[in-house]
């Protein structure tokens, strides 16, 4: 029998295929799976860094850093294809491209893909203000910091909607990535997986990855209330079911992107950091 510590980040989109291996819904023989709740992106980020997890969600941001260390699963890459998750500029205010160096940015952590698309696509800014929480994010707008990279936009726009802020969208990641890349796909996030469980094991956790993500998409009625559960624990709020719908509904399609064209995505991302010296090269990218 194989452990496999997995740290699950809190967030409705890229929790929902972890849910039926939580739950038991989905197993394989041979693999026991000890789960790990983690509330935010950066906090992943640091966990794969340290090698505190065997299995989790980092930035796409983070693989050069870990490289050495963790496979990415080709099956398991968050990418926008169609810009209806892509990262907007959001302000109080209107505002155009060009002022954004006098302002004030928040981000949820410095080693995120929104942050290093910033850095690439617009690049100065004023000061970071760095707030790892979405909902947090959204109470500093216009408090501690003048702008925000929306990376959760439909979770975000909805809790802005609430609480009755209308954002100004100056413009995305998405918009100026596709000048940039050619119209290639933009990494956001990864499902990796740790080298020391050896290539055999990674490759079967792979395939019951693949089997928990299907059965989680063919039975949302049964994921989504303990996705709403779970996500409430973990951000110490009551999150809305409609939101939390939503948002799986958008990280589906992401998470179904053809691997050639994953790849595409990621290769152009890690070639165009590395050649202006925002992230470190990646000397190849092993991927499951």
């Amino acid at each position: 029998m194989v452990t496999i510590k997995v740290g699950a980040l809190a967030d409705s989109g890229d929790l929902y295929p972890f849910i039926p291996l939580m739950e038991g819904w989905v197993k394989e023989d041979g693999i026991n799976l000890e789960f790990e709740v983690i509330p935010t992106v950066q906090d992943v980020n640091m966990s794969v860094l340290t090698k505190s997890v065997d299995v989790s969600v980092p930035s796409a941001a983070m693989y050069p850093y870990i490289q050495d260390d963790y496979y990415i699963l080709g099956n398991a890459v968050a990418t926008a294809v169609d810009g209806i998750t892509g990262m907007p500029i959001l302000s109080l205010t209107p505002m155009k491209l060009t002022d954004l160096s006098n302002n004030v940015l928040i981000v949820h952590g410095p080693n995120t893909s929104a942050f290093t698309l910033y850095r690439l696509l617009v690049g100065k800014y004023k000061r970071l203000k760095i707030i790892p929480r979405v909902l947090d994010e959204i109470k500093a707008l216009g408090k501690e910091g003048d702008v925000l990279v929306a990376v959760h936009e439909i979770k975000m726009m909805y809790a802005m909607q609430k609480l009755g802020v209308k954002p100004f969208v100056v413009s995305s990641m998405w918009e100026m990535w596709t000048k940039v890349s050619g119209g290639s796909p933009m990494p956001m996030g990864t499902v990796v997986i740790s080298k020391d469980v050896g290539k055999d094991v990674a490759l079967k956790f792979k395939e019951l990855y693949e089997r928990s993500k299907r059965y989680a998409e063919k039975n949302l009625d049964r994921v989504i209330p303990r996705d709403v559960e779970i996500m409430s624990e973990s951000q110490k709020v009551s999150m809305d079911k409609e939101i939390v719908e939503k948002t799986i509904w958008a990280d589906i399609q992401e998470y179904n992107v053809p691997q050639d064209k994953v790849m595409e995505g990621l290769g152009k991302f890690y070639r165009l950091t590395s050649e202006k010296g925002i992230l470190p090269a990646v000397r190849s990218l092993d991927v499951i």
